[in-house]
């Protein structure tokens, strides 16, 4: 297993926690996800070949900003 420890720009509200934990609960290869409003991350525990690029673009393409990934 992997674990991603992600720190996220843009997140404001419940919705932002709600559009982020749908989109990668629907990925096969995640395990799961925890998404802290208040410290602005979100951590991904998936299979060993979740791909770290991956995680970012979708993140992106959800309209916030990536920080930094760290393998926990």
């Amino acid at each position: 297993m992997k674990t991603l420890n992600i720190e996220v720009e843009g997140m404001n509200c419940g919705g932002c926690v709600n559009k982020i934990t749908g989109h990668f609960q629907s990925i096969d290869n995640i395990e799961e996800i925890k998404v802290n409003l208040e410290d602005q991350k979100v951590l991904i525990i998936g299979s060993d070949d979740l791909s770290n690029m991956k995680v970012r673009n979708d993140l992106i393409e959800l309209g916030f900003s990536v920080k930094s990934i760290k393998k926990a």
